[in-house]
């Protein structure tokens, strides 16, 4: 019996110490939803990820001869037109003025028991169908791993430039309601991408606005998963930058909204924004209840269930945040040896994230009154925040600066500070 396409990819997987569909799908790029759907046979590949994956795989061109052998998918039959979403009111939204803290904490409590916005009839435009969505999910999870090598200055205009073309075809093309849910939906997750990337890039007001619109399109769409990662995205912004207590609210609503609908490694995203804002409002016990709420719901992740924009999720990333959850909370010697070991693990192909992390560790070193390797950590950060393009790393390296300032006269700080100088 000739081995089918799928059965070509888990076989070689298994071959390569039982790689996880996961890690497969970062390697080669891949929704990892998507991938399972290929290998399960249900989608074909295309020639561009069976190249992938060839290459992920190490299969010596193998997989893309077997895809040459699959056949095409028949065209999707003509269909009339429907009742769209008030895609205007939508792409409207994308204009309007800078909504405040509570406007959104108000969205966060009507999202979970409104029911999507009511439809209107499409004008003429050009027909459009699933493969299109598609190709705009695929360019979406393209955009997230570009964001993972890049930061949000230079990502920014891209991310938003995909938004815009996406929000323009809600609005002018004709497709079926399967199709314009998939493309609410797609504008749901370019929300949240987008909110990251601007927010990243330093304009904080902009990505408000962006996360409350992904709420409605993701809502509109029904993807309560994904109305519940832009709020909790929001919440994390304005625990950041805001009322931390407001935030709590918010993260807490997000999980509860989405709680029924969404698989593992989401509900563990979800709770790690809620226990970060906890840390932030300074309340410590709710803080490490969250945290033991994400361990044990990441341990029943279902990779082939989980949505795309939780590819990033693992071991090392939950540790991470446990780590920044006991720094906020000034508990260092919890801090410490999460910090230490996570952050081994990042590289310089991670400039932004490797700066940050490590920010955090230098200031759970000082919590400690170790001050020498705070200062040699904060080096480390300044070079990698100095090639990641990202205001929000930048921002860090320069508040851990100002922890530093009592201990000139040390001589790592010293070099910290002639670093610094030199770097601006």
């Amino acid at each position: 019996m000739v081995e089918s396409f799928g059965e070509a990819v888990r076989r070689l997987r298994a071959d390569r110490d039982g790689m996880s569909m996961r890690k497969l799908a970062k390697l080669a790029a891949v929704d990892p939803g998507h991938l399972s759907r290929i290998e399960a046979g249900r989608r074909p590949p295309t020639r561009q990820i069976a190249a992938a994956l060839d290459h992920a795989l190490c299969a010596a061109g193998t997989l893309a001869a077997l895809a040459a052998e699959v056949p095409a998918r028949p065209p999707p039959l003509a269909v009339d037109r429907w009742s769209r979403t008030d895609a205007d009111t939508l792409a409207a939204a994308l204009a309007a003025k800078t909504p405040t803290a509570d406007n959104a904490l108000h969205l966060a409590h009507e999202w979970l028991v409104a029911e999507p916005p009511q439809t209107y009839e499409l004008r003429a435009g050009r027909h459009v169908g699933v493969p299109i969505v598609e190709q705009i999910e695929q360019r979406i999870h393209q955009l997230r791993l570009l964001d993972d090598h890049v930061g949000g200055l230079d990502t920014y205009d891209m991310v938003t430039g995909e938004l815009d073309a996406t929000v323009t075809m809600l609005r002018e093309a004709a497709y079926t309601e399967a199709v314009g849910r998939g493309l609410l939906g797609a504008i749901g997750e370019l929300c949240q991408l987008a909110g990251w990337v601007t927010a990243d890039a330093g304009r904080h007001s902009e990505a408000i606005r962006l996360y409350l619109t992904g709420v409605r399109a993701a809502h509109a769409a029904g993807d309560r998963p994904g109305a519940a990662s832009n709020l909790s995205s929001l919440a994390y912004l304005v625990a950041n930058t805001g009322n931390p207590r407001q935030a709590v609210l918010m993260a807490a609503s997000a999980v509860r909204g989405a709680e029924a609908h969404a698989a593992p490694a989401a509900q563990a995203l979800l709770l790690e924004r809620l226990a970060w804002t906890y840390a932030r409002a300074g309340a410590a016990a709710d803080a490490e209840r969250a945290l033991g709420r994400v361990e044990e719901t990441f341990d029943d992740t279902r990779p082939d269930e989980e949505p795309a924009w939780t590819y990033w999720l693992d071991q090392d990333e939950i540790t991470i945040m446990a780590g920044r959850c006991w720094t906020q909370l000034s508990r260092p010697l919890r801090a410490v040896p999460l910090l230490e070991d996570a952050t081994s693990r990042y590289g310089q192909d991670t400039a932004r994230e490797s700066a940050l992390y490590l920010t955090w560790l230098a200031e759970a070193y000082l919590q400690a009154n170790e001050i020498e390797p705070a200062a040699e950590v904060a080096i480390r950060a300044l070079m990698l925040a100095a090639r990641a393009h990202s205001k929000r790393s930048t921002a860090r390296v320069g508040e851990v600066r100002e922890m530093l300032t009592p201990y000139h006269g040390v001589p790592a700080v010293d070099a910290f500070e002639d670093a610094f100088q030199a770097s601006n």
